[in-house]
């Protein structure tokens, strides 16, 4: 990987992980906004929580450097639900902020495409 893409993927890393941890702190902290969201899109109860302990292990692990791929991949999976989720019981705008985070995501991959094509011995 190049240095210069070595440093974006790192500051994309800072930028995204905190605003997943963030996000999880309301749903971890049992907001009641947060509850009555998930249940007015007709999730189960304590769904909310599971998601955020999902959102918070999977920003600890995009700053660690063997597993930032697979929280990467999986926040987008995760970001994927939630866009869906927008999509169908919410205004149009409200997707804007997980297609944000699943741009940067992508973006975070593709920039150590190098380390997953080692990690599956593509072209060699």
């Amino acid at each position: 990987m190049s240095k210069f893409n070595r440093y974006l993927s790192w500051i994309l890393k800072i930028i995204i992980s905190p605003g997943f941890m963030l996000a999880s702190s309301g749903k971890l902290a049992r907001n009641e906004s947060v509850i009555q969201m998930f249940h007015d899109w007709g999730y189960f109860d304590q769904f909310y929580l599971i998601i955020g302990i999902l959102e918070l292990l999977a920003a600890i692990l995009l700053l660690i450097p063997k597993t930032s791929i697979y929280a990467a991949i999986f926040l987008i999976i995760l970001m994927s639900g939630a866009l869906i989720t927008h999509l169908i019981h919410d205004p149009l705008i409200e997707m804007i902020r997980p297609g944000i985070f699943m741009v940067f995501l992508g973006l975070i991959i593709y920039l150590q495409r190098d380390q997953i094509r080692s990690k599956c011995n593509i072209g060699n």
